[in-house]
């Protein structure tokens, strides 16, 4: 598997579901500051969709945000990922 997560499905399902996440906390566009991406068992060939991703806010401050989230397959999770997040103001 290629280091270069913009070359596989799952980086931006990711960042878009984060993306989603944190444009609903604060309401306008955020800015993406730190990402971080641990990948477990994942094939190459598993498709991730929404189904596959549970994500949840694990602190909020006026000005920033840190999104944990997992990508689960059979109940396992098989990666996770963490981002910090800006109201951009």
């Amino acid at each position: 598997m290629s280091n270069h997560h913009t070359r596989h499905n799952y980086y931006q399902t990711i960042l878009d579901n984060k993306h989603a996440i944190a444009t609903s906390e604060f309401g306008v566009k955020p800015k993406l500051l730190t990402i971080n991406i641990d990948l477990g068992d994942l094939d190459d060939n598993f498709e991730i969709n929404e189904s596959h991703i549970k994500s949840s806010i694990e602190k909020k401050s006026k000005d920033t945000l840190f999104i944990k989230t997992y990508i689960i397959k059979d109940d396992e999770i098989i990666a996770s990922s963490s981002s910090v997040w800006s109201n951009n103001l």
